[in-house]
């Protein structure tokens, strides 16, 4: 009798095997790269429709591989279940799933929108207190990415220029004087600046955040993260 390929990936051997991930309403399902472990992922998801009721929009969904797949089993897997093979799986909330090692190029789409938002405005109708409001907005909005990822160190540079340039903006496109420097307009309003905050000030306390979780929290991504990275409380003080 022979054992039944299980579905599932492990992200290393001390950590538990994860059969499948689900965010609101998209869903990441894993299985071994062979005819069996497809056929068992197929048996389950056919159990799912007649349960449910629901159907799968296979059109809308995506293969990817890990770098260690063969073409062939790529193209086996591919023809099983008749779905589009891509090397990536794009993003999601803003930041990117199975990218790799992040990089200033992985965040030029948060450089492009935050001048996308701020620039087209015309600052000769807008206050000071209205400009502050509109560049905290911005940075409010990229939270998700900044509480999973440490930007690059041009990244923040970028961003702090465009919401500096914003800020002392005179009418059309001509850059005003800066009366004070940036650093002393994201000071606290106690210590006499206008309470914004630097990215990377912002990127920082998002990070320690995340790091308390991983002390703190029982959930599976916790458990995972310190399974692979050997995580204790003397890892960051290394």
């Amino acid at each position: 009798m022979t054992k039944k390929a299980s579905i599932g990936f492990k992200i290393t051997p001390k950590a538990e095997k994860i059969p499948c991930l689900l965010f609101a309403d998209d869903s990441l399902l894993f299985c071994r790269t062979n005819l069996e472990s497809c056929r068992n992922l197929g048996n389950l998801l056919s159990k799912f429709c007649q349960s449910s009721g629901q159907l799968i929009n296979f059109h809308k969904s995506s293969l990817t591989f890990s770098k260690n797949a063969s073409a062939h089993d790529r193209q086996v897997v591919s023809s099983v279940f008749n779905i589009t093979h891509q090397g990536s799986l794009g993003k999601y909330l803003g930041c990117p799933v199975f990218y790799g090692r992040p990089n200033a190029a992985t965040f030029i789409d948060l450089v492009n929108k935050t001048a996308s938002k701020l620039q087209p405005w015309k600052t000769k109708h807008i206050s000071k207190e209205g400009r502050v409001a509109l560049i905290q907005a911005n940075i409010e909005s990229m939270a998700q990415t900044m509480q999973c990822l440490q930007l690059s160190s041009s990244t923040n540079k970028q961003i702090d220029k465009i919401s500096r340039n914003f800020f002392w903006q005179k009418s059309g496109d001509s850059n005003g004087l800066p009366m004070v420097s940036w650093d002393k307009v994201c000071r606290p309003k106690k210590a006499g600046g206008l309470g914004l905050r630097k990215m990377q000030a912002v990127n920082s306390a998002f990070l320690s955040k995340l790091t308390w979780k991983l002390f703190h929290d029982q959930s599976l991504w916790a458990e995972q993260m310190k399974a692979k990275y050997s995580i204790n409380e003397v890892f960051f003080l290394c």
